[in-house]
């Protein structure tokens, strides 16, 4: 078998955005091209099992006990069901 040739594909996006991407594969110790790539692969690997993606960020004051955290998700639960289903909040 025959291994595939990697191609160059353009990527424009604003200075701040470039910014960020940098910063963060310097972080994973990764090139910003392999951030993008397995940010890519994750995005489509959703599209292609038809996910929806669902990321909370979470703050400091609610990761200090698994109640607090339980009591932290179960407050925002009802709004993002009815996100993902399309209803009003």
């Amino acid at each position: 078998m025959t291994a595939k040739k990697n191609t160059i594909m353009s990527l424009h996006v604003d200075p701040d955005t470039q910014d960020k991407i940098k910063a963060h594969a310097k972080k994973r110790n990764i090139s910003a091209s392999r951030l993008i790539r397995d940010l890519v692969d994750k995005n489509l690997a959703n599209v292609e099992d038809e996910v929806d993606t669902v990321i909370f960020k979470v703050p400091s004051s609610a990761k200090k006990d698994f109640d607090t955290m339980r009591s932290w998700f179960l407050a925002r639960i009802d709004a993002v069901s009815k996100a993902v289903v399309g209803e009003q909040a």
